[in-house]
C-alpha cells in the first residue's frame, strides 16, 4: 500500500484542482449569463468574479444576477450527486463526478452559511436587499450548515468505494488510503487553488477556496471509520494508481482557463 500512496495523492490532487477550479467558473458563468439575461451593461467575468455597470438595473435584475451563482452551484452538487447514484464503476471519472457534487454543493450551502456577515456577497446581498432579518439570516445559516455536513457525509461513501474491497476491509490500509484520497490532497488542493484564485479583487473572496473546502474535513471520521456497503468497490484499483497523461492534460487545459480568465471575458 505505501508504494501506492504517492499516485493515489497525485490523481485525487489533480481531480480536485480541476473540479473545484470548474465548479468555481461556472458559478461565475451563472451571474455571467443571468446578467446579459436581464440587459445589464459593461459586463465582465473574470477567474472569480463577474462585474457589470448597476446604472439602469432594477432590484429585482440585481438580485437575479447575485442569486444565480449559487443557484447554479446547487443545480451541480445535485445533478453529479444523482449522477454518481447511477454509477457503478468506480475510476478517475466517479472520483471527478464526486468532487463536482461536493463542490457544487459546498458553492451554495457556504454562501448561505456566510449570508449573515457578507452583505455584499451573493446571498447576503439577496437577503439584505430582501430585509431579511439577521436573526432569520442565521437560521437560514444553521440549516445549511447542518444540511451541508450530511451532505458531505453522504458523499464520503463514494470516497471509500474509490479503494478495492481488500484495501476497505483491512482498517490499517483504509486509514492510509483515505488519508492519501482526501487528506493530502485536500491540503495540496487548497494551496493550489487559493493560488488560482489570484489576483483577487477583496482578500474575502480567498474564503471560498480555503474555507469551503475544509468543510470537507468533517466528512473525514467517516470515510476512515464508518463500515459501508461493499457492494460497489473499485475493480479497477491497480488502473487507478496509474498516473495518466489524459489527467495532465485536462489539469493544464483547466489552468489555461483559469489564466485566460484573469483578464476577462466582456460584453458590450
Amino acid at each position: 500500500m505505501k508504494n501506492l500512496e504517492k499516485n493515489i495523492i497525485i490523481n485525487s490532487t489533480i481531480i480536485f484542482v480541476i473540479a473545484s477550479i470548474l465548479t468555481m467558473t461556472l458559478h461565475e458563468f451563472g451571474h455571467f449569463f443571468a446578467s446579459i439575461l436581464v440587459h445589464a451593461q459593461q459586463i465582465s467575468i473574470h477567474h472569480n468574479y463577474t462585474s457589470n455597470s448597476n446604472l439602469g438595473l432594477s432590484t429585482i435584475s440585481t438580485l437575479i444576477i447575485k442569486g444565480t451563482g449559487p443557484f447554479i452551484s446547487l443545480i451541480i452538487g445535485v445533478l453529479f450527486h444523482f449522477i454518481c447514484s447511477r454509477q457503478e464503476k468506480r475510476n478517475f471519472l466517479f472520483l471527478f463526478l464526486t468532487y463536482m457534487s461536493l463542490f457544487g454543493y459546498i458553492g451554495f450551502f457556504g454562501y448561505l452559511i456566510i449570508a449573515p456577515f457578507t452583505p455584499d456577497g451573493d446571498t447576503g446581498y439577496v437577503f439584505y436587499s430582501l430585509g431579511v432579518p439577521v436573526w432569520l439570516m442565521i437560521i437560514f445559516a444553521v440549516f445549511g450548515a447542518t444540511v451541508l455536513y450530511f451532505l458531505i457525509n453522504s458523499l464520503m461513501k463514494y470516497f471509500v468505494e474509490m479503494g478495492s474491497k481488500e484495501i476497505i476491509e483491512n482498517g490499517a490500509d483504509r486509514v492510509k488510503f483515505i488519508r492519501s484520497l482526501i487528506l493530502f490532497p485536500l491540503i495540496i488542493g487548497i494551496i493550489l487553488t487559493t493560488l488560482l484564485n489570484l489576483p483577487v479583487p477583496v482578500i474575502i473572496s480567498l474564503i471560498a477556496p480555503i474555507c469551503g473546502s475544509l468543510t470537507i474535513l468533517c466528512g473525514y471520521d467517516n470515510a476512515s471509520n464508518k463500515n459501508y456497503s461493499l457492494k460497489n468497490t473499485n475493480k479497477e484499483f491497480e488502473q487507478f494508481n496509474k498516473l495518466k497523461l489524459l489527467l495532465f492534460g485536462f489539469f493544464l487545459l483547466t489552468i489555461i482557463l483559469n489564466r485566460l480568465l484573469v483578464y476577462g471575458l466582456y460584453v458590450n
